[in-house]
């Protein structure tokens, strides 16, 4: 029956996504908090079901269709060096793919190609959040949205922890309590509503972050005092994920972050720092003087060798394995071995840079440094830019605090964004700090459109689109 009534949502939110693709990508992110509990509930627990929700990002495409086109050859115009980069590692996934075929056999091609579409489906995303975001204040809708969706998903945390019997709670494919041993520790890690500790726990980074970024905007208003409820509740609920990736998002968000926008920071975003930090301080200290979950904060500690170790993630030991040119796309691929049979995955790698070195090789890990250094220099452009109209400086430190955010989890763990919904999401990050490159021409344009006598020429202009300075 919820599988049912879940694929009832699904269909109404593609017909929906046929007249309104941008209130469709909300309605997509609403389906992702839901499919974890349908899934649970569904006789069997099929896999296929976490999946069903990528159909509703490919109606979303095809509605929108032709103005991802036009953003497409904007964003190819406004950033060339970028754009080709981009076009180079595609083929490298292809001739990755290859590799993969040759691995496990041409009878499994299905393999190398669901490896595939995990890569292009994000950079999908970057188009859409470049093409989704036109004013500001639909980003600040988006995340309140998020923030109240996924407040009432991270109450199945709490109720896991009280040990409340249910089917809609705990890791899914899995009975009693999932452990994580430490030296001298044990950690019960929690999955609450969602499907796996590695989910929930990145859902929750990006929830305390939400409510940090919120309450700074708030400043001194009253509305801050939501805003700290829901990222003292985000961090309660990362800590009890049991995963330290989760803490680790949070603290590069918040680096990136004032990183950019330190020195405009203003009297009333400091003293909401303070606050932050305050209630985050009392979350830490509640669970560190409590026997019981004094686990949890213990075992967020971690020590200078094994964030150097996360970071590389077995990527030395991927290439004596494996060669240079690594194993092809699927050998490090979770969910492929629902195809393949667990005996015959031959990949073992958890760190994003190990994940690349095994799938794409060398060449690729030295084409996605490239990549990463082209972006980083546009992104670090972009937010060094004072306010304009359309466009704050706060919105685009913040994002760019979100999307280092996430290559950091990646790095450190690439296992979560086999989940479509976060990748999709961390791909939109992307697209959305791009697209501030253009707000300003795009609140431009719209308030010509406004104006009768000049709404014709309310479109962006053609060919290159220099950063506004």
């Amino acid at each position: 029956m919820a599988l049912i009534l879940y694929l009832i949502l699904l269909g109404l939110a593609c017909a929906y996504a046929l007249r309104d693709w941008r209130r469709a990508w909300l309605a997509l992110i609403v389906c992702g908090v839901i499919q974890d509990p349908v899934r649970k509930l569904t006789p069997g627990q099929p896999v296929a079901v976490s999946f069903l929700v990528v159909g509703l990002f490919v109606v979303v495409l095809f509605a929108a269709r032709r103005e991802l086109l036009a953003h497409a050859r904007e964003f190819a115009a406004r950033f060339p060096n970028l754009n080709t980069t981009v076009m180079i590692f595609l083929f490298f996934l292809v001739v990755a793919g290859f590799n993969g075929l040759t691995t496990y056999g041409f009878d499994k091609w299905k393999v190398p190609l669901v490896s595939f579409v995990t890569y292009v489906a994000p950079l999908s995303a970057i188009v859409l959040g470049y093409t989704w975001l036109q004013r500001e204040e639909s980003m600040i809708h988006f995340f309140r949205l998020y923030a109240l969706l996924t407040s009432a998903a991270m109450t199945g945390a709490l109720l896991e922890y009280l040990r409340v019997e249910s089917s809609l709670l705990g890791m899914v494919s899995f009975q009693g309590d999932f452990i994580r041993h430490l030296p001298g520790i044990q950690i019960r890690m929690l999955s609450g509503f969602y499907r796996s500790p590695d989910i929930m726990a990145l859902h929750a980074a990006t929830l305390t972050a939400i409510g940090i970024m919120m309450a700074l905007r708030a400043g001194m208003k009253k509305e801050v005092l939501f805003w700290y409820g829901v990222a003292g509740f985000g961090f309660l609920t990362c800590m009890l994920a049991g995963r330290r990736k989760a803490l680790y998002f949070i603290a590069v968000f918040c680096l990136a972050f004032l990183w950019r926008y330190v020195r405009r920071v203003k009297v009333s975003q400091f003293l909401a720092i303070l606050g932050i930090a305050v209630i985050l301080g009392v979350v830490l200290r509640n669970l560190s003087s409590n026997e019981e979950t004094s686990v949890y904060a213990r075992g967020a500690l971690a020590s200078r060798g094994e964030f150097a170790q996360r970071l590389e993630g077995g990527t030395m030991e991927t290439f004596r394995q494996f060669g240079l040119m690594g194993a092809g796309l699927g050998t490090a691929t979770q969910g492929v071995r629902h195809l393949l049979g667990t005996d015959m995955n031959v990949g073992w790698q958890e760190g994003g840079l190990a994940k690349l070195a095994i799938e794409v090789g060398l060449p690729g890990i030295l084409l996605g440094l490239v990549m990463g250094w082209i972006v980083l220099q546009l992104w670090l452009r972009l937010t060094s830019i004072r306010d304009v109209e359309g466009s704050s400086q706060f919105m685009r430190a913040t994002l760019f605090g979100f999307v280092v955010a996430n290559g950091a989890s990646f790095l450190a763990s690439a296992q979560a964004y086999s989940d479509a919904v976060l990748a999709l999401m961390a791909g939109f990050f992307v697209g959305c700090l791009f697209a501030t490159a253009a707000l300003d021409e795009r609140h431009a344009a719209s308030q010509r459109a406004a104006t009768p006598e000049t709404q014709s020429e309310a479109v962006l202009p053609p060919g290159p689109l220099p950063l506004p300075s």
